[in-house]
């Protein structure tokens, strides 16, 4: 009688465990400061993916499957900001028009803050071929008191490419 409750437990928990979706991603590229990666998402949505990060800040354009746009995502361990909460932007890619945008604020895995936005299919284009052959990235945080960042692109021609055989092959 106790080894077919142990085993039903067993079983009971097996299923639980093949069950759950879970976040599983793989660089599949770097280059300088970048990655390119691609995997899915806690809710088993497939995605690609570039990103980097240091000093306390995050930074990444992501594709997940089903999507028309690309998403936008910043973050700080230093920021506060509240779920849902709108935050006007700017990005210059080198010498480029600016890219405007109002990001909204959420919270990653970790508890970081963060903000997120979208660059719509019309656009991604443009935008990609800006972040791929530029050498200096500048985000400007409008009517804010956070402070504005600079990032160094070098590698993201290489992360680009690889982001966009991702996508031909997974999404």
């Amino acid at each position: 009688m106790k080894k077919i409750g142990l085993a039903a437990v067993a079983a009971f928990f097996g299923l639980l465990a093949s069950s759950a979706a879970f976040a599983e991603t793989r660089t599949i590229a770097t280059a300088g400061f970048w990655k390119a990666f691609g995997g899915t998402t806690e809710k088993g949505v497939v995605l690609c993916g570039i990103s980097t990060s240091g000093k306390g800040l995050f930074f990444s354009l992501k594709v997940y499957k089903g999507d028309e746009d690309m998403t936008v995502q910043l973050g700080s361990s230093n920021w506060t900001v509240k779920d849902g909460a709108k935050q006007k932007l700017a990005m210059r890619f080198d010498r480029e028009s600016p890219w405007n945008a109002t990001a909204t604020g959420f919270h990653f895995s970790d508890g970081d803050a963060g903000l997120e936005f979208v660059v719509k299919l019309k656009n991604l284009e443009t935008f990609i071929t800006e972040f791929a052959k530029s050498q200096k990235l500048r985000i400007v945080f409008e009517g804010s008191n956070a402070d504005s960042w600079n990032a160094d692109l070098t590698g993201t021609a290489a992360v680009t490419s690889a982001f966009g055989d991702c996508i031909s092959k997974r999404l």
